[in-house]
């Protein structure tokens, strides 16, 4: 079985971690024998970072909406010129299909537009990547040519919306129509889309993929032993540059000031060493590496203190990573996926929420009354909630795994969603291809707005956005 899982950016773990829960989830359901084709921002790098002798059923290809097509950025006729462009190879896809138009095309294009012909399943990838915050033309741009190929794609496990823009909720309600499953992490997200979709029962609510990587049997036989786990006197901090952080730079330096007053509680207070390590750092060709963020908050450290503090600054697959935050007590996490996957292996977590999907897995895993917010967090209040995880470590530690076998299950459980779209795929993978193919498109917009841009902070670099 082939199946194509797009709008990837592996340089990211935590993005990473929902692939291989994805590849998890699919193959419970389609059998140990598929091969994975990811369309991912940057796959060469993607693909020495998690190389064929560890992950051989993973392909790596550049994103098509990336590769094929031209985005407007500085000035001058040529740029101007970038939309006609667009517009002419998405007619003459949807009219002629790939074949007609081999000389616009580099070979690695024609082999990623030959996969999407073949592809039995189409997936759009789990996470945060829909959300108006970013620019989406680029998705929207993807979702057109998946129209054009006649592969209506799953959304893995997304949290989205809300869609305030007339632009944006115009050009996704046809394509949310047109998937045949809608997986969302929270019912928030399902309230932001629920006057777009005009069946609402192709959309289910289920916990992020990452938990279908959970460790049941370590955190069920911790659950068991009437002993809390003999401390090793570690903890580890993940923390992030965040653009939108109220109050801007003043924000960003409020919550810096609360990270270094946890940090100075847990040497000072708890005779913890402290570790800084992330999801998203160590690869130089990423545009985030939050090691940075680490390093500038420990330089700022009393120096007694700072000698109990290290950074971890390198890059470790989500494998790697659960491995090493099994040797933590407890985990203080800004980023989402670190938070999941220490919860995967047993390791409790004190969370920093930067968006509402984190507050939402903070509550389903029993631990709402102590999550901090990034735009309204304080040394002070940072203080008071870390005194209160920690003095109740064994009892949250109890709640959040008992939580997790359940958010656990709740993963798994989209096999049963997955499992009648696989057994009753098309044999006609090629549908829609060619003369009369906007039809099966439905109305995908005529890309009169594809430059229309939202406020992103750094420009609208497209790897700039935040995909977890």
């Amino acid at each position: 079985m082939k199946i194509v899982v797009e709008n990837t950016v592996c340089l990211n773990t935590g993005d990473a971690a929902i692939l291989l829960a994805i590849r998890h989830i699919l193959k419970a359901v389609a059998g140990s024998d598929p091969r994975f084709f990811i369309f991912d921002s940057q796959p060469d790098v993607a693909a020495r970072l998690y190389s064929k002798k560890d992950y051989p059923d993973l392909e790596f290809h550049k994103l098509l909406s990336e590769s094929i097509f031209k985005y407007q950025h500085g000035r001058g006729l040529k740029n101007l010129l970038k939309p006609v462009y667009n517009k002419i190879i998405l007619q003459g896809l949807r009219w002629f299909g790939s074949s007609a138009l081999g000389t616009f095309f580099s070979r690695s294009d024609r082999r990623s537009l030959d996969i999407y012909t073949g592809a039995d399943l189409v997936v759009t990838t789990g996470g945060t990547y829909l959300v108006e915050n970013y620019n989406l033309e680029r998705r929207l741009n993807q979702f057109r040519l998946d129209a054009i190929f006649g592969k209506d794609p799953v959304f893995f496990t997304q949290s989205l919306g809300p869609f305030n823009k007339s632009y944006n909720r115009q050009e996704l309600g046809p394509i949310f129509d047109r998937s045949p499953l809608i997986l969302l992490r929270d019912e928030r997200s399902r309230t932001h889309i629920q006057d777009l979709v005009k069946d609402l029962g192709k959309c289910h609510v289920v916990a992020d993929a990452v938990f279908a990587l959970a460790d049941t049997d370590r955190i069920g036989k911790s659950l068991a032993s009437s002993q809390p786990p003999a401390p090793t006197g570690r903890v580890a901090i993940s923390v992030r540059h965040w653009n939108y952080v109220s109050d801007g730079e003043g924000g960003m330096r409020r919550y810096l000031d609360s990270i270094r007053e946890i940090a100075t509680i847990l040497v000072r207070d708890h005779d913890k060493e402290v570790t800084f390590v992330s999801t998203c750092q160590g690869v130089p060709e990423y545009a985030h590496d939050d090691s940075k963020t680490a390093r500038a908050i420990v330089a700022e450290l009393d120096p007694e203190i700072a000698k109990h503090v290290t950074v971890d600054a390198a890059f470790h697959t989500p494998d790697q990573l659960m491995a090493l935050v099994k040797g933590f007590d407890f985990v203080v996490a800004t980023r989402m996926h670190m938070m999941i996957m220490s919860l995967c292996v047993g390791t409790p977590v004190l969370p920093i929420a930067y968006e509402f999907k984190t507050k939402e897995v903070a509550k389903r895993i029993g631990v709402a009354d102590v999550v901090l917010d990034i735009d309204t967090v304080t040394p002070e209040e940072a203080r008071e909630k870390l005194g209160r995880f920690a003095g109740n470590l064994d009892l949250y530690r109890q709640t959040s795994l008992q939580a997790v076998l359940e958010e656990h299950a709740s993963a798994m459980s989209a096999t049963n969603l997955l499992a009648p779209l696989i057994d009753g795929r098309s044999a006609d993978v090629a549908r829609g291809i060619g003369q009369g193919g906007e039809q099966r498109a439905a109305r995908l917009g005529d890309g009169k707005h594809e430059n229309e841009t939202d406020p992103v902070v750094e420009g609208s670099r497209q790897k700039d956005r935040e995909q977890v």
